[in-house]
């Protein structure tokens, strides 16, 4: 996929702050997390995220009240935990784990033995834990799995580990008795996300043959749930990654860069919306990681700052930002010299968390009303944050 590799400039950052966590962090611990099954958040409150203890290598999944900043920590595991995703009930929490990491570039965690990702499904609480599905190919982007709206299936995508070249597939597996269902779609899909009514599945999948690079053009296709009627939603240069639904199932934003500037290292992020009905796609500007309001007329989404002469990979700054979806306007809602990372809304839209660096370098979750004003520092403690998830509305 031809740039694909030089998107994971968000991630470099976290990957940053989760290192920087490893050597612990100054000022009084105010928020230290309650073990898992001792603490109960409200329902609509809970923000769930992973955490990085400092020294240790392992991250775990922890719940956040937004109204009380009471840190439950809903597994206790020596494994590397990624990206929870509640399903839309509320009542279920998803995620990726596997082995005890290495450690790669810019201290980022890689599991050891890749084949042994498994997909977990949990309680809201942490309670219930049940490993289900077959291997998980993570990306960087996204933790690479969908709930159906119903909460009784997920989509997820898969490979076969010893599989020379590599290749992916999406696979249907039901929650309740764990059985799976390959999806008939030949095409190496990745990224899936499950439409709001649940009959359409949007993923991203290579297309052509790979260039002298062995890079691959990319394009996000739409499938109804069952496999049937696949047709290809965008067609333009570069690399289409982390589609995200708007609430009415309308519209889909996503991320790439821009097809104009030859050098990965120097081109802009993008986001881009494409009618879902007429296919129209539309350029919304510089961004990356876009995130819908409930009400489907903002997304939030991050901006890194260039610094003259750097490189998008290497920015320290990033901000967060807000696009109206009718007028087009973009709103900077953060303007912290640190990183603020990771935004999510809440169920009724009127706030936002994030995580910044602005006050410990290894991150710590804010809240601010969805104008930006009103920031509040929500946790204090010495857990390394990332890939924050609000319970749904």
């Amino acid at each position: 996929m031809k740039g694909i590799t030089a998107l994971v400039s968000v991630l470099t950052l976290v990957a940053a702050a989760m290192a920087a966590a490893c050597g612990g962090g100054d000022g009084e611990d105010k928020g230290t997390p309650k073990p898992p099954g001792s603490a109960t958040v409200g329902a609509g409150s809970g923000i769930a995220f992973i955490g990085t203890s400092p020294g240790k290598p392992a991250t775990n999944v922890y719940l956040v009240d937004a109204d009380s900043g009471d840190v439950q920590q809903l597994t206790d595991t020596e494994e590397t935990e990624w990206w929870p995703v509640w399903s839309r009930d509320r009542q279920r929490l998803g995620y990726v784990t596997a082995p005890l990491p290495q450690t790669g570039g810019e201290g980022t965690p890689i599991p050891e033995d890749a084949a042994q990702r498994q997909l977990v499904v949990a309680n809201a609480d942490g309670s219930g834990q049940q490993a289900i599905g077959g291997f998980v190919l993570l990306q960087e982007y996204s933790g690479g799995f969908s709930w159906s709206p119903d909460a009784s299936q997920i989509v997820y995508m898969t490979s076969d580990p010893a599989e020379e070249p590599a290749t992916s597939r999406l696979s249907l597996v039901n929650v309740a008795d764990g059985s799976e269902v390959a999806l008939p779609e030949e095409r190496l899909g990745y990224l899936p996300a499950w439409s709001p009514d649940g009959t359409q599945i949007i993923f991203g999948a290579f297309v052509g043959d790979p260039d002298e690079s062995g890079n691959r053009e990319s394009e996000l296709f739409l499938m109804s749930s069952d496999g049937s009627n696949v047709r290809q939603l965008t067609d333009r240069p570069g690399p289409d990654v982390d589609p995200a639904w708007s609430p009415d199932g309308s519209r889909i934003a996503w991320w790439g860069q821009d097809p104009q500037t030859e050098s990965s290292q120097t081109q802009p992020n993008r986001i881009y919306m494409v009618d879902v009905q007429s296919g129209e796609v539309t350029e919304l500007g510089e961004g990356a990681d876009p995130v819908w309001s409930p009400d489907g007329q903002h997304i939030a989404f991050i901006l890194q700052q260039q610094p003259e002469g750097g490189t998008f990979q290497v920015a320290p700054n990033a901000d967060i930002w807000v696009i109206d979806i009718e007028t087009g306007a973009r709103s900077q809602l953060t303007q912290d010299p640190s990183a603020d990372l990771w935004p999510v809304w809440s169920p009724d839209g009127q706030r936002i968390a994030f995580v910044s660096e602005r006050d410990n370098p290894s991150g710590e979750i804010y809240l601010m009303s969805a104008d930006g004003s009103d920031v509040r520092r929500l946790t204090d403690n010495d857990l390394s944050e990332a890939m924050l998830a609000w319970t749904p509305p």
